[in-house]
């Protein structure tokens, strides 16, 4: 699977809309699961990234793509796809996804011998494009 065919024959009939932040969102159903998206071969070359949250399963992921602006949502055979206008578009856009899903839990570790706990974060730093943040 390739992201770069994937995307457009999912959105290829669909309305493009304005997302109340002025970019652009188009939306599609097909049912999958969001594998389709972390395992297709172009995923890394193309810049795409995942974006964790405390939601994530097969039925539910978010990914980002500083390279195109773009963010792209996998929800129960829900798809959507925002496309920024530009950088500062872009990463209002992950400021905004950050507040709505928190911090992005990606593990937490339970010592055997002690019983702490280590709880590890995404760090959300690495989605934004640098030349635009104050």
């Amino acid at each position: 699977m390739l992201i770069q065919k994937f995307l457009p024959v999912l959105f290829r009939n669909e309305k493009k809309e304005d997302d109340g932040q002025g970019n652009e969102i188009v939306r599609a159903f097909y049912p999958s699961e969001r594998y389709v998206i972390d395992f297709a071969e172009d995923y890394h070359d193309l810049g795409w990234q995942q974006f964790d949250t405390d939601q994530d399963a097969h039925y539910f992921g978010t990914w980002v793509n500083p390279k195109t602006l773009q963010e792209l949502c996998y929800c129960e055979g829900d798809w959507s796809l925002v496309t920024c206008k530009d950088a500062g578009h872009y990463n209002a856009k992950i400021w905004s996804m950050i507040e709505f899903y928190g911090e992005g839990k990606i593990a937490t570790v339970i010592d055997a011998e002690n019983g702490s706990a280590v709880r590890f974060v995404q760090d959300r730093k690495k989605f934004f494009i640098k030349e635009c943040v104050s």
